[in-house]
């Protein structure tokens, strides 16, 4: 940086030694005050010295952080910890030694050490409350204990040492300061440091302030004068500062502060010493540098520093931001707020003289949330036609000006009018509005939002309305879409109603299906409706016969992939590749990935707009109503065939944000439905554009639209993506408000996994598995698949060969590639699947393979218990679903080499059983009945048609056509290459045949009696019970035993499954089941499994004879029946 006569120039040379001499290919990575290059274009060494090589560090700022680490490649010096340092004025040189995590203000190499006796800290908190902390000191520390206050113990972890109780102790404004006496290293040059901890007060003696290590000094790294040496300590900082650190940060286009409420905003790592300033510029002018004046404002208002309580809902809303200083909006200022927001705003904290210290923007959504709490019971936002007009309604408070544009034929001619009209704004609710006279079904409209755009200035945009019913294509105009027109119903719409096949949750068996894979190759569906929505119309075409016969075996719901309108297939035309290669060949999936952006397949879990459907699966993407009327066709046409359909809603985050061509809600309330981190940007811990349903309006939003998707569409049952980001209270609130306003129940799933920013509760009580007790809302069941298909989701290398699970050969049919499977590592597995099987219900006790008998929610499973639920219908059990290895491929990993084609078949039926017997919700992958494959592709959502066929005619499963995509898998290339190489893993028609009926039998079988579909908790503990338990069992082997007597649906009074997964027959005596009449249920006299008629039992000794790889059910008829 250039000098001036006020300051000189500032400068930064870094010089760095490794113990082997050798720093070549060794970069230094920087950021903050520095520039920041790419990774792997980090800066190279400027020169080398004595000792060692030296950087010379390109600044972007004269004062400040500077961010750094050492890296070669992406291999890391100091474990990969970032490093970090504060710029004086002038030249600034120090030195860093390979693994050592000081840095040094000089050489220290053959530096003398230095008389020092004592360390003396400043801690910095924001909040100010230092007697809720305290320091955990040691013997062996560095610590001179004799020198320590009389009184002062040390070593106990339980009861930290008060930082009052330390010599020198101090307590300024914005700091605390105390002293360590230390073992002076003149003495001794052994001694090179101290470390002690600070950490909380009990009951949070465990939180170390955010260090996962402890602080350790280094003696040779701090200045001393007259034996002390100084250090600096910040609140949730790591880093020892030897010299003041610059805390201050001036930003006009970061949000590091956040609305508490309409008058509260809290801003993290700030003091709250004094007031702060809330810039205002309606155009949006406002520009900000440290040691400045503020320019470009229109003006300010002040908030003072808050010294109450802040009210217990915005506490517990906003418990996860950082401490720092609250402020308050005057009481005079209060009425202003509205208008405020609606310009662009910049908090500052300024010196005497009115420059700037510190400056940010504030998150908005707690402010809007409560300025605007009214707009919530808006009842009709979009457009709607009602009443003998139409009404568009648009919630827009931050936005200057909205105005109508509005495109309507001209009588019955081509020709179109359009108008732009201005909107009126209520200040109620924020919401702006604009009625016309008669229904103007089918126009096409957009809102031009006049708004401040944090970063780009003031815009005027046109933009989708986010409540669209209906769209054009690629969905950039909203049409009016009036769903109770006779236009958008298919003839009999009225007339028909969903089938009533699911009385309790515990009835539902769903086939999670995409529409697209559905029908894209089936040669008797009319080629101009394969991969449509109309392709479900077509009775005849064998999908339909297919999923006919599933609903006739036992089969409620059929689930769709997302089919609301999302972004990542082009509506004006798209392409298919034609891949051609060898089984294990790289041309397929090479094909594939050059037209994977332009191709007509996407799985959609990218949403544009949330509330009307799809328009690549429409016959015609530039007809707004055909969407609909199709869409409505489809459903029509399942229900018909005696199934509900189900749908997957992904309201967890969105395609894009900003001003990005696809982004909808961003320009109409910018930073207002997202997520944001501690400096403001998006959190995309779902892979994209995380919403933020906890906000008052997105939640209003995704319940708004689940509901036109229930009532509107007769969607009978939802599955949430990402659930576990949603709160559990907007979860219920949902399901409350679908079932009433659809007029029957909808049930409700989703994956309740707990990670990202919300995990553990950070932000709210999750709709996450462990948390979802008693809310009638299921969660996917990862104990289940894990057990059954052995490892976990996102296994790799040679995990995937290893990790066999229970159906696939662990221990008793061993690939090979884990030599140290035991027996007892099998019967854990064992009882990790009966505890799935017994619904997961917290309190249904059973045997261990260990001889304990245990509440399931005493059972431990890698931090999960295995009863986890308080209803089964709070429990989803699968062993496949569209995301990761199909249970087929994984199998091709797991099972031994040379397993027989039809060996293969009866393990997929065997994975089957399991979930089909289990208590709760059954949930099947499609063509999980008939083995099929993605060739090994273990995430296929952009994988084309090719990778993600489905085949209705059964003659292929189109295992080995070509690698997988490298997208995803080239890291297994090698483990995959002889696999697909393999034709005898490739199954045969007969075998495919084969499976596909065992399926439907399974499913007769699960039909046949409500003991597999029991209603509560309290009937699967009176009901279920395990045989086979405890450490003599045979491992191989689940048996589980229901009473049906007296329980409505049971048509048996006893049912005995068996499940033998062994490649090798056993026989099992049971003597509790000596002397029951049980006899092979009837499903078993003309079922496939020829096998499983060949299981024996007899009576009189309790005696079963079970085939190799069989699933058999014993019965003993009602009594009525006898």
């Amino acid at each position: 940086l250039v000098a001036s006569p006020d300051a000189p120039a500032t400068s930064l040379r870094v010089h760095y030694r490794r113990a082997d001499g050798n720093a070549a290919g060794w970069q230094i990575h920087t950021w903050n005050a520095a520039g920041s290059p790419n990774w792997n274009e980090g800066w190279n060494a400027s020169g080398s010295d004595d000792f060692g090589v030296y950087y010379d560090v390109p600044l972007m700022a004269g004062s400040g952080t500077v961010g750094f680490l050492f890296h070669k490649g992406d291999e890391k010096d100091n474990g990969g910890a970032d490093q970090s340092l504060v710029l004086q004025a002038g030249a600034n040189e120090v030195w860093r030694l390979q693994g050592d995590g000081t840095t040094y203000t000089s050489n220290p190499l053959g530096q003398p050490a230095p008389d020092l006796t004592t360390v003396r800290v400043h801690y910095k908190r924001f909040d100010a409350n230092y007697t809720a902390w305290g320091l955990h000191l040691w013997n062996g520390s560095g610590l001179d204990t004799a020198a320590l206050p009389a009184g002062v113990t040390i070593d106990r972890w339980n009861q930290p040492v008060p930082f009052s109780a330390m010599p020198g102790h101090a307590l300024g404004s914005d700091e605390v300061v105390f002293d360590l006496p230390v073992l002076n290293p003149r003495d001794d040059a052994s001694r090179k440091g101290l470390e002690f901890i600070i950490h909380g007060m009990p009951p949070n003696e465990n939180d170390k302030d955010g260090r996962d290590n402890n602080l350790r000094v280094e003696f040779g790294a701090l200045t001393v004068q007259n034996r002390v040496g100084q250090i600096w300590l910040v609140e949730g900082d790591a880093t020892v500062h030897t010299a003041p650190p610059d805390l201050r940060q001036v930003s006009s286009t970061d949000a590091r502060a956040v609305w508490l409420n309409k008058t509260l905003v809290k801003w993290p790592r700030v003091s709250a010493s004094g007031g702060v300033r809330l810039y205002h510029s309606a155009t949006g002018q406002i520009a900000v540098a440290a040691g400045a004046a503020v320019t470009g404002a229109d003006g300010f208002i002040t908030l003072d520093a808050f010294t109450g309580t802040v009210p217990e809902a915005a506490a517990r809303r906003f418990k996860y931001v950082a401490s720092g200083g609250v402020f308050a909006v005057r009481p005079d200022d209060i009425a202003r707020l509205p208008a405020l927001h609606q310009q662009q705003l910049v908090l500052a904290q300024v010196d005497a003289d009115g420059r700037v210290l510190n400056a940010t923007t504030a998150q908005i959504a707690g402010a809007l949330d409560d300025l605007y709490a009214a707009a919530y019971e808006v009842p009709d936002l979009g457009a709607v036609v009602a009443r003998g007009g139409t009404s568009f309604k648009v919630w827009a408070p931050t936005a200057q000006n909205v105005q109508l544009v509005l495109t309507t034929p001209i009588g019955a001619s081509p020709l179109t009018r359009t108008t732009t009209e201005s909107m009126t704004r209520d200040a109620a609710t924020g919401v702006w509005q604009l009625s016309k006279p008669g229904s103007l079904q089918g126009a096409t409209y957009r809102y031009q939002v006049q708004v401040f755009v944090k970063g780009v200035g003031l815009v005027r945009q046109l933009v989708a309305d986010p409540y669209s019913r209906g769209v054009t294509l690629g969905g950039q105009q909203s049409v009016v879409m009036d769903l109770d027109a006779g236009s958008t119903k298919p003839p009999g719409w009225d007339a028909d109603a969903p089938p009533t096949t699911v009385n309790a949750p515990s009835d539902l068996s769903i086939y999670e299906l995409h529409v697209r894979d559905f029908s894209i190759n089936d040669a008797t569906v009319p080629a101009a409706r394969r991969g449509k929505y109309l392709a479900f119309a077509e009775s005849g075409s064998n999908g339909m016969r297919h999923l006919a016969a599933l609903a006739a075996a036992g089969l409620t719901d059929v689930h769709l992939l997302p089919a609301f309108d999302f972004a990542t297939v082009n509506e004006k035309g798209c392409v298919t590749p034609s891949p051609t290669g060898a089984p294990d060949g790289e041309t397929q999936q090479a094909a594939v990935a050059a037209t994977a952006a332009a191709d007509c397949f996407n799985w959609g879990y990218d949403p544009q707009h949330f509330s009307t459907p799809e328009g690549s699966y429409s016959s015609n993407a530039s007809d707004p109503v055909a969407r609909v009327v199709e869409f409505r066709r489809m459903v029509q046409a399942l229900n018909a065939a005696g199934l509900r359909v189900g749908m997957d809603l992904v309201y967890n985050h969105t395609t894009s944000s900003g001003q990005s061509a696809t982004s909808v809600l961003d320009k109409v309330v910018p930073n207002y439905y997202f997520r944001y981190n501690a400096s403001g940007g998006i959190e995309r811990s779902t892979c994209c554009e995380n919403t933020a349903s906890e906000n008052l309006m997105m939640g209003k939003l995704m319940i708004d639209s689940a509901v036109i998707w229930a009532r509107d569409y007769r969607i009978s049952s939802l599955r949430f993506d990402i659930m576990g980001h949603h709160p559990r209270a907007v979860m219920e609130t949902l399901k409350a408000r679908v079932a009433q306003a659809a007029g029957r129940e909808v049930q409700i799933v989703g994956e309740g996994w707990n990670f990202g920013e919300v995990a553990n509760g950070a932000r709210f009580v999750q709709a996450e598995m462990l948390s979802l007790n008693g809310s009638g809302i299921g969660s996917f069941n990862p104990l289940i698949r894990d057990a059954v298909r052995g490892g976990g989701c996102c296994d790799s290398g040679a995990s995937l060969r290893a990790n066999q699970g229970y159906v696939n050969g662990f221990f008793y049919d061993s690939n090979g590639w884990n030599a140290g499977q035991t027996r007892g590592e099998l019967m854990w597995q064992a009882d990790r699947i009966r505890a799935s099987m017994a619904g997961s219900i917290r309190g249904f006790q059973m045997q261990t393979s260990w001889d304990e008998t245990l509440r399931l929610d005493q059972i431990d499973v890698g931090g999960i218990p295995a009863g986890w639920v308080l209803e089964p219908g709070e429990v989803v059990n699968y062993v496949e679903n569209h995301d990761n290895l199909t249970l087929f491929d994984n199998n091709v990993f797991r099972l031994p080499a040379g397993t027989s084609r039809e060996d293969r078949a009866r393990v997929q039926v065997l994975a089957s059983a399991i979930n089909a017997f289990s208590q709760g919700v059954a949930y099947f992958h499609a063509g999980g009945d008939t083995l099929r494959s993605k060739s090994l592709d273990r995430n296929s959502y952009d994988s084309g048609d090719w990778f993600n066929r489905l085949d209705w005619t059964y003659a292929d499963n189109h295992f080995g056509v070509g690698l997988p995509p490298a997208r995803d898998n080239a890291d297994n290339w090698s483990l995959a290459r002889p696999l697909l190489a393999d034709a005898a893993i490739k199954p045969g028609a007969a075998d495919i045949a084969w499976t596909r009926d065992a399926f439907r039998d399974l499913l007769r079988i699960r039909k046949s009696s409500t003991l597999l579909r029991l209603r509560t908790a309290a009937d699967i503990q009176a009901r279920l019970s395990f045989l086979n338990t405890g450490s003599a069992q045979e491992a191989t082997v689940l048996v589980g035993r229901l009473n049906g007597v007296g329980y409505p649906g049971a048509n048996f009074d006893e049912l005995v499954y068996l499940i033998n997964v062994d490649k090798t027959a056993h026989a099992l005596t049971l003597p509790a089941l000596a002397g029951h009449a049980l006899v092979p249920h009837p499903v078993h006299a003309t079922g496939a499994d020829a096998r499983a008629r060949q299981a024996r039992f007899d009576r009189a000794t309790g005696r079963f004879e079970l085939p190799a790889r069989t699933a058999v059910v014993f019965v003993v008829p009602a009594a009525s029946a006898r």
